[in-house]
């Protein structure tokens, strides 16, 4: 586990919001974000479902328009990754290995961006705020949509909830209490 005092720095998100679409994406913008990394599970869709609601696929056609270069990034398999990023017409990498640093170096090289232009959004706080973090990333976390998770995803959850609960004991961090 992080070692808390050291390296609380990348355990807190730069922004905390309910979900992706109350995300102020022209802030962004203003701040020369131009690429944004998405979690799949429980960040753009809900665990395993392969249903992407219209709100979803027209925030995604709305980014595009934007010019912001997208990629869904994830740690799940082929099998679920790819149906997702053909139904949002977008980039994929799957099998990421996050949080590692070569996870987040691969993800740059597939939109050919830079880190610092770069934002992660995701549900996790250890595979997707901590590893972006490290890595140079600006990161958001939203609220989980489901409280289902994969076998993967649970492991990573317990972890990242003892993560949670320190920083939430230092009032640095409280679930629900959104900040941009």
């Amino acid at each position: 586990m992080l070692g808390f005092k050291k390296e609380i720095k990348f355990a807190l998100p730069d922004s905390y919001y309910k979900n992706i679409y109350e995300i102020d994406y022209s802030k962004l913008k203003k701040q020369n974000i131009n690429t944004i990394l998405f979690d799949i599970d429980n960040t753009v869709a809900k665990v395993d479902d392969l249903n992407i609601p219209e709100k979803t696929e027209t925030l995604f056609k709305n980014l595009k328009s934007q010019n912001f270069k997208i990629l869904l990034f994830s740690n799940n398999h082929s099998k679920r990754v790819l149906p997702v990023s053909k139904k949002l017409k977008t980039k994929a990498l799957y099998e990421a290995n996050k949080p590692q640093k070569t996870a987040y170096q691969k993800a740059l090289k597939i939109l050919n961006s830079k880190k610092e232009n770069t934002v992660a959004i995701g549900d996790q706080i250890l595979s997707d705020i901590v590893g972006a973090k490290k890595y140079g990333i600006k990161a958001i976390l939203v609220d989980q949509l489901s409280s289902k998770n994969n076998v993967k995803t649970k492991m990573a959850q317990k972890l990242g909830l003892r993560i949670e609960k320190k920083l939430t004991k230092k009032h640095l961090f409280k679930q629900g209490k959104y900040y941009n």
